[in-house]
């Protein structure tokens, strides 16, 4: 069988993506070039090239003669995420609210459905990558691309808050049962029982989080274990 094609720095930068999603990687991972280089089977310059897109959504900290490392957001920046999460989310569901239709619920319900069956096979790395791309399919009915990806990062953002600050028994930021609570309500097109879902289910979040030191930062070979280069 032929090898498969080389990995490109938008590859790269996805599988870190979404090792960070699934709080595979914790704030704070040194990421070097090197083990990297071995783990994708790509050259340096296509590492870099992945640091910057990283860096660009908030989730690489390029430090110089410390390199690159998974962000660690403050307790500060933490607070004004949230704060941002509640005025963006809130926005684009007022846009979405006139826009949503059978098409759009089925496409909601199909994803509360793979939520559902990740969490009952004990599949939690993807169960917290869905709960977090519920919020992304919410906010990609309101059609405004800007503010859709500006809430992508913020999403990103909240792992890497959660994997640093949340409980260390919490294996998802966000509740199933809440996703649901906000789906029947947009089936209604009620806007203000989906809104108070909403701020309910972020405010929930938010209030299990202790600032408290950092957590140890995860080993590389065991965050991308699943790699295949070939």
């Amino acid at each position: 069988m032929a090898n498969a094609a080389p990995m490109t720095d938008e590859d790269v930068c996805a599988h870190i993506r979404d090792s960070v999603l699934e709080r595979r990687l914790a704030p704070g991972t040194k990421l070097t070039e090197e083990s990297l280089c071995a783990i994708f089977g790509v050259g340096r310059t296509t590492i870099r090239r992945a640091f910057l897109l990283l860096k660009r959504d908030n989730i690489v900290e390029l430090h110089r003669n410390r390199g690159a490392m998974i962000a660690s957001p403050s307790p500060e920046e933490a607070q004004q995420v949230f704060e941002s999460r509640r005025l963006v989310e809130k926005a684009l569901l007022e846009q979405s609210i006139g826009k949503i239709n059978a098409v759009s619920l089925e496409t909601l319900e199909v994803h509360l459905k793979e939520e559902q069956g990740a969490l009952a096979s004990g599949n939690i790395a993807r169960w917290i990558r869905l709960t977090g791309e519920f919020h992304m399919h919410l906010a990609r009915q309101a059609g405004n691309e800007i503010m859709s990806a500006f809430l992508e990062q913020l999403v990103f953002q909240t792992s890497l808050i959660v994997a640093l600050y949340g409980p260390s028994n919490s294996g998802s930021n966000c509740n199933g049962d809440d996703h649901r609570n906000i789906v029947d309500a947009l089936k209604s097109k009620d806007l203000d029982s989906a809104t108070s879902q909403l701020m309910h289910h972020l405010q929930e979040i938010e209030s299990q989080l202790t600032f408290g030191g950092p957590q140890a930062a995860d080993d590389l070979q065991a965050a991308f274990a699943n790699v295949r280069t070939a």
